[in-house]
């Protein structure tokens, strides 16, 4: 009896699924006064969300809502279950979309401009994050769904599940993680005492470094080679997966761990 229902369940939810074919996506754009701002706040479900730098004197949210349904008239009466907010509590702008949960797929993403002095707190599933020129430091997560920063600063931290992590010109310290994904980052300025930090499973390293960085480096991994190029290591101990040295006069800190991936260090 067992073993007949679990043959069925997954056919009953696919049964259920295939009831709501209909999508409709309804666009709505919300605006802050950006005075007095000094951190956004963004969660989500189901949707990308995109921050870029602006110079306008207001935050603003392109919000895209979608919910699926048997005919147009059932997904309009759905949609009107995403519910988006936004308050201001204290110097933070608070954002999000709520949807119920259940069988009938929901979803809202978000693409925002604000201040590039803004610090940033993003979450989301099931879709990616991008952030733009901002360099007020931001904190991402994700799952099913990549993470990139484009032209960043300040301390980000960084993480997904089962999708990569790709930090392009980052400036400051760097935390960021993910499984099932390969990692790139390129690291324009680290600062003494500003660390990085990287981690995937099932997915290569490769992190750019500046001319003058000065580090202790750790790297570790189980399947695949480790290599640094460009730069002069003192090494502390070296073996074929894993390695620790130091660039330079060592006053910042390196840690990269992966299980089955290279991990390549080069000059940028």
């Amino acid at each position: 009896m067992k073993h007949q229902l679990r043959r069925f369940l997954p056919v009953a939810l696919l049964a259920v699924a295939c009831l709501y074919t209909y999508k409709l996506e309804v666009p709505e754009t919300h605006t802050c006064a950006a005075d007095g701002i000094a951190d956004l706040n963004a969660t989500t479900q189901n949707g990308a969300i995109s921050v870029t730098a602006s110079n306008n004197a207001v935050i603003t949210v392109d919000v895209l809502k979608h919910a699926y349904g048997r005919d147009l008239a059932d997904a309009e009466q759905a949609i009107a279950n995403v519910v988006y907010s936004d308050t201001v509590v204290g110097a933070e702008l608070r954002v999000k979309a709520e949807m119920p949960g259940g069988n009938r797929p929901y979803g809202a993403s978000f693409t925002i401009t604000a201040p590039e002095s803004v610090g940033l707190s993003l979450a989301t599933t099931n879709g990616d994050v991008t952030v733009a020129n901002m360099v007020g430091g931001v904190s991402a997560t994700t799952t099913n769904g990549k993470v990139e920063l484009i032209g960043t600063a300040g301390t980000a931290s960084v993480s997904t599940t089962n999708g990569k992590l790709d930090v392009k010109v980052h400036s400051g310290p760097l935390y960021g993680g993910t499984t099932n994904g390969a990692v790139g980052c390129d690291v324009a300025a680290l600062g003494p005492a500003e660390d990085v930090g990287l981690a995937t499973t099932n997915g290569e390293v490769t992190l750019w470094l500046p001319d003058d960085v000065s580090a202790l480096i750790d790297i570790t991994n189980t399947n695949g080679t480790i290599t640094i190029y460009d730069f002069t290591v003192f090494y502390e101990s070296q073996t074929e997966h894993h390695l620790r040295g130091r660039i330079g006069s060592g006053a910042s800190s390196i840690n990269i761990t992966t299980t089955n991936g290279d991990v390549t260090v080069r000059r940028r």
